[in-house]
């Protein structure tokens, strides 16, 4: 069975495109055909009359990915939004299905898809006359168990625990955290709000990202070429596997 994961965040800006290109980049170290896979992407670059995805143009520069853009994210957006607004804007209709069979698609060619989502789980991604698709709706259809980034500063508690319980809510299964932005010697602040999330959601952390300054492709190279992981691999592995389980506990 392929893995996958989806990855959200506490917020938009907290980091999911570089932890997201960095575990892609990572599993690849260990020999695993692995790919991330960006459902929407707002705020689309215009040049030469096409919409770049930023956020792909970042996993190609730490990943080796032969892939286009079209295959690894299946609606650019020009405006930088919610992608349920964006869309509407340009007049173009999400079709849940299409990302799904896309999804499907990285699935049968990979080991590992890691699929990041636009801003947190309470984001509308389409609107129609069935109502409002959110991103905790495509989770759901996708059937994936979920990586949480956050980041350790002041307000993390309660970003990070809604997010957390809105997952549960949902019967989503959660493999960890990760935080990141994490300064090279945590105060007694960063330390306590990673401790007590921990403690009030019994989520545990995955591993931490430093705070990078730029460039930051080549710092986060020359974390990927360390012996030693910015992830915990065995609790990492070991949730997921449990997530999974979950998942086929429901279905059966």
């Amino acid at each position: 069975m392929t893995n996958a994961l989806f990855i959200t965040g506490v917020d938009t800006g907290v980091g999911k495109t570089v932890v997201t290109a960095y575990l892609t980049a990572l599993i690849q170290k260990e020999g695993m055909k692995a790919v991330p896979f960006k459902p929407i992407q707002s705020g689309g670059i215009e040049n030469s009359g096409k919409l770049i995805a930023e956020d792909v143009q970042f996993y190609k520069q730490l990943a080796a990915l032969s892939y286009s853009q079209e295959e690894l994210c299946t609606y650019c957006l020009k405006d930088a939004v919610s992608p349920h607004l964006a869309a509407n804007r340009s007049k173009i209709e999400i079709d849940r299905k299409r990302i799904i069979e896309q999804f499907h698609q990285l699935q049968k060619e990979n080991d590992f898809v890691f699929v990041e989502g636009a801003g947190g789980l309470v984001v509308p991604l389409a609107e129609d006359r069935k109502g409002v698709y959110m991103t905790a709706d495509l989770i759901c259809d996708l059937r994936l168990p979920l990586l949480i980034v956050t980041h350790p500063e002041l307000g993390t508690i309660n970003h990070t625990l809604l997010t957390i319980a809105y997952a549960k809510s949902k019967g989503i299964p959660i493999v960890g955290l990760i935080f990141n932005q994490m300064p090279e010697e945590p105060g007694f602040m960063q330390e306590d709000n990673i401790n007590m999330i921990q403690k009030l959601s019994g989520v545990p952390v995955i591993g931490c990202i430093p705070s990078i300054a730029a460039p930051l492709i080549p710092e986060m190279q020359k974390k990927l070429a360390s012996k030693e992981p910015l992830i915990n691999r065995d609790i990492f592995f070991k949730r997921l596997k449990q997530c999974q389980n979950e998942f086929m506990e429901v279905t059966n």
